[in-house]
């Protein structure tokens, strides 16, 4: 029994210490507040470096979209890039947490474990942050500005917004838009062709050379307009795809028309049994998506599965 009572006071002692510190959280945070720390006005910002550890991420802003730069400019996330935005220009803080500069590692806002956010108008600085650790009661986060020791709360999980990998930050979209609006859709594999278009509401299915089409089970070709016209990948291409990707011999192309006389395609390479990702690309953009052999079934539909 005297060996447990050691541990058991330890135990205690820091459950003590752990309340404590989070009841003088909740007080500071209860006093002046300052509104829009940062003194930030989302629609100036034109460019946003983040840099954590090795990491440094640019974002650009052209023509009203947000790229980030790879070195080239790579498609992002818009609502990614515009929830940062928002919560950067909105960033709440209450009384100064500390100034001791020996602490700052505590709060992961140092030089090393902070995640450093610079906010640009074209190449002038309008704003800089450090984004610390979540705080002890989950909903505030540690904050400091690079050039003052003062360790703010600032309300909301700002750790989540700011800190990503690079792929959560790209735009992982290959078809969106609104089913409605689709009028044709051609399926092509190596050796065959389907199509379906539509008329009158009634779906119609045809085979290559397409000359005759037949009437369709309109409710699974609806289903299958839905889940086309909403498809985003997984992930995109990485080192270890090296050497695996063959478009050369694709396994099927999607072309699609919109009632606007609009076309939207997208190909995806030959299918590998011992590799559950498929590479995807479009014609309009440099980049290579990967989506999982589930959520590809659900595109490789053959003939059959549109019958009535």
């Amino acid at each position: 029994m005297k060996r447990l009572t050691i541990p058991i006071a330890i135990l205690v002692v820091i459950l003590i210490i752990w309340l404590v510190q989070s009841k003088i959280e909740t007080r500071q945070i209860t006093g002046r507040i300052i509104e829009n720390f940062l003194n930030l006005n989302a629609d100036q910002i034109t460019k946003i470096v983040t840099i954590y550890g090795v990491d440094t991420l640019t974002f650009q802003k052209d023509q009203g979209r947000w790229y980030l730069l790879d070195p080239l400019p790579r498609r992002t996330d818009s609502m990614a890039v515009l929830n940062m935005l928002s919560s950067a220009a909105g960033i709440r803080v209450g009384k100064v947490i500390s100034e001791n500069v020996d602490r700052q590692g505590d709060f992961m806002v140092d030089k090393i474990g902070g995640n450093l956010v610079l906010f640009y108008r074209d190449d002038s600085l309008l704003s800089e942050v450090i984004i610390g650790k979540v705080a002890s009661d989950r909903t505030h986060t540690y904050v400091r500005k690079p050039d003052s020791d003062e360790v703010y709360l600032a309300d909301g999980l700002l750790t989540y917004t700011f800190r990503r990998q690079k792929s959560q930050w790209l735009d992982k979209t290959i078809f969106s838009f609104s089913p409605e609006s689709v009028a044709k859709i051609e399926l092509v594999y190596p050796d065959d062709g389907i199509r379906l278009s539509v008329s009158d509401s009634a779906w119609y299915i045809a085979k290559k050379p397409y000359k005759d089409s037949i009437l369709a089970d309109s409710a699974i070709v609806v289903n299958f307009v839905r889940r086309v016209s909403n498809t985003f990948a997984n992930d995109f291409v990485n080192a270890t795809d090296s050497g695996l990707i063959d478009f050369k011999n694709f396994s099927l192309k999607i072309n699609i028309s919109l009632d606007d006389g609009s076309t939207h395609s997208a190909e995806f390479a030959k299918e590998s049994k011992d590799n559950n990702r498929i590479y995807c690309r479009k014609p309009d953009l440099d980049e290579t998506f990967v989506i999982y052999k589930s959520r590809f079934e659900g595109l490789k539909k053959k003939y059959s599965d549109f019958m009535l």
